[in-house]
């Protein structure tokens, strides 16, 4: 079956294919098609999990090689799929988490004019998902990598008749733009480096031997790819908007595929990273910086979906500087409890807005735990374990990274890293007040979701409980051991507080955050709307995130304009159409002295004659 993991996925792609032909013809079961190929994904990574498993730590790499993609002299690619122990968690959690979603979007979409081809989409989505993380080597990983950002167009855009959604899909386009085109700059110097872009020679093979200003300039430029991808600081003003999409798109770029992406690009090349050094202190900063930020953005939200944007942006962070720590087992287990927490909270905030008509403002909600109690159980569980509450999965894959600052001697990212999770479970905590609790704000009538809809949420609800197992087990966690043969053993301790100490600050912590959001926005003694109208200043300041995207575009637009308007005015109307234009005239003149000199009177032709032959005639006189 590992020589078989081709499978994996060649099924979504098929089910697009299908789907794309004769989706129309299907109608309602071209959604059930399109969750089948990817469950169907799903059950054969499990089984070429058990087959990895059965082998020795050692020995669990499997690379496929299905056939030469470009050969050009000393350059060769190869379509060569590669099975170890990040792959396989990776593929994993995106078929596993993925199908869920497709059976979900089966409820979400019901009625929508182009259903199947929303499938078709999806499906594609997938496939280059799952091509980039089982790539063995850059540029094949760079196809799977551009084709996720394709499909995040296609389906951000997809309701494109709204003017919010088609210009959301372009900015997601345009801005991971900017980072895709230094990974690729990146990718062009890592061949010209290693005379090989295989995943083998580069990481494995060659990277101690070269200067340490290639091998950051190569992590750097991989990094710009990664934070463009992960929506990190400075590349995030588009996930937000991006929320224009319809809610299973969101749970699936969020959850399973496009924005871990950049996560599994700084752990499969870490050890670039590494022999970089400054890169990977980079690396650090910006997931600290961005963890902070977005949780304080994420308080000033009122749309329900926008809220899980930053929120997701925020926990990224937690896995890049889980990454900077050099504890890339803890970032992938963040990836996978997160992947199951994230994605349960965006079905859940989707089928509020399935029960309420669309409806995304926090402040005409209130009460829905009384009419949406399935929603509202699954919601609740998925931000417990967000908040970092045990015995949810979120305390014991974030704990985790927390623990690795102080443990770690990096001890003011600790207390910053601190304050980030209390920020988080502040915002997650409002959210589900406001939400779910207290009394209703609005008249409008609000019922369950069905079946098809809720069944995902309680399976992913167990997830949500039950994930943290994978870390609890002796020597360092069932996924810290499965991973050791790629990112190595998690490093032992060197300083700071005791296991029982961090424990007990983290929980605090989270209480903490939890008892705020209850005082503020559900014990009924603070009048929250009038607070806000009193620091109108402040809520704008963190509903706007701090006026980055404003900053951009006052840069960007202004200046963009400008130059335009001078291009189109001064250099093309005047320039360009003037010296064309001047041509024009120039020949006209001469045309019109041409037009004297043909009078038509023979006299006048032999005076030209004769003045012509006297100035011969003085003209080799004087030369002689």
């Amino acid at each position: 079956m590992l020589k078989a993991i081709w499978l994996v996925p060649a099924l979504p792609l098929a089910g697009a294919i299908v789907n794309l032909v004769v989706g129309r013809r299907l109608r309602e079961w071209s959604g059930w098609l399109a969750s089948a190929v990817v469950a169907a994904a799903f059950v054969v990574a499990l089984i070429a999990l058990a087959q990895l498993v059965s082998f020795s730590p050692a020995d669990r790499l499997s690379i496929s090689h299905l056939y030469e993609w470009i050969t050009v002299g000393s350059f060769h690619v190869g379509i060569n799929f590669r099975v170890d122990p990040l792959s396989m968690t990776m593929i994993l959690v995106v078929t596993g988490v993925g199908t869920l979603i497709h059976v979900y979007a089966i409820g979400y979409m019901d009625g929508d004019e182009r259903f199947s081809r929303f499938f078709v989409y999806m499906n594609l989505f997938v496939f280059f998902m799952l091509t980039l993380v089982l790539a063995d080597n850059f540029l094949l990983m760079y196809l799977g990598w551009e084709g996720v950002g394709l499909c995040s167009y296609l389906l951000i855009g997809f309701w494109f008749e709204r003017p919010d959604a088609a210009r959301a899909a372009k900015k997601a386009f345009i801005v991971t733009r900017i980072g895709d085109t230094a990974m690729l700059v990146g990718i062009a110097l890592i061949f010209v480096t290693f005379h090989s872009l295989d995943f083998g020679r580069v990481l494995h093979g060659a990277a101690g031997a070269v200067s340490t200003g290639t091998v950051t300039a190569i992590a750097l430029l991989l990094l710009a790819g990664a934070v463009g991808k992960s929506a990190q600081l400075p590349l995030h003003v588009w996930l937000p908007d991006a929320m224009e999409g319809p809610t299973p798109v969101s749970a699936l770029i969020h959850a399973a595929t496009m924005v871990t992406a950049g996560v599994y690009l700084v752990v499969r090349t870490h050890v670039l990273f590494e022999d970089s050094g400054v890169a990977l202190t980079v690396v650090l900063i910006v997931g600290l910086a961005t963890a902070l930020y977005a949780a304080t953005a994420a308080l000033g939200q009122d749309d329900i979906k926008r809220v899980l944007a930053y929120s997701t942006i925020s926990q990224l962070g937690f896995m890049f500087f889980a990454a900077g720590l050099k504890a890339y087992a803890a970032a992938i287990f963040l990836l996978v409890t997160h992947a199951l927490y994230k994605a349960l909270m965006f079905l859940s905030a989707g089928s509020v807005m399935h029960g309420m008509h669309n409806e995304t403002d926090l402040k005409k909600m209130g009460g829905l735990w009384t009419l949406m109690p399935a929603t509202a159980t699954a919601f609740s569980i998925g931000a417990l374990a967000l908040a970092g509450v045990p015995p949810f999965a979120g305390f014991f894959s974030k704990d985790e990274i927390i623990a690795a600052a102080d443990q770690t001697g990096h001890y003011v990212a600790y207390v910053l890293a601190l304050l980030a999770a209390f920020l988080s479970a502040l915002y997650i905590a409002r959210l589900v007040f406001l939400a779910f609790f207290g009394k209703r704000r609005s008249d409008e009538p609000a019922h369950e979701s069905p079946p098809i809809m809720t069944l995902p949420l309680a399976l992913l609800s167990v997830g949500a409980v039950a994930g943290g197992l994978l870390g609890l087990t002796a020597a360092g966690g069932t996924i810290a051991r499965f991973l050791t043969p790629v990112v190595g053993a998690p490093a032992e301790p060197t300083s700071g507080l005791s296991e029982v100490q961090l424990t007990l600050i983290s929980v605090a912590i989270a209480v903490a955050g939890i008892g705020v959001a209850y005082l503020f926005y559900a014990s009924g003694r603070i009048d929250w709307l009038a607070r806000r109208e009193r620091n109108e200043d402040l809520h704008r300041f963190l509903e706007k995130g701090w006026y980055i995207d404003a900053a951009y575009a006052e840069a960007v637009e202004g200046p963009g304009k400008g130059s335009a308007r001078f291009l189109a005015f001064v250099v093309d109307r005047k320039v360009i159409d003037g010296a064309v234009n001047g041509v024009g005239e120039v020949f006209r003149w001469l045309a019109s002295v041409g037009r004297r000199i043909q009078t038509g009177f023979v006299r006048n032709y032999a005076l030209g004659f004769l003045l012509g032959a006297v100035v011969l005639l003085v003209y080799v006189g004087a030369r002689r």
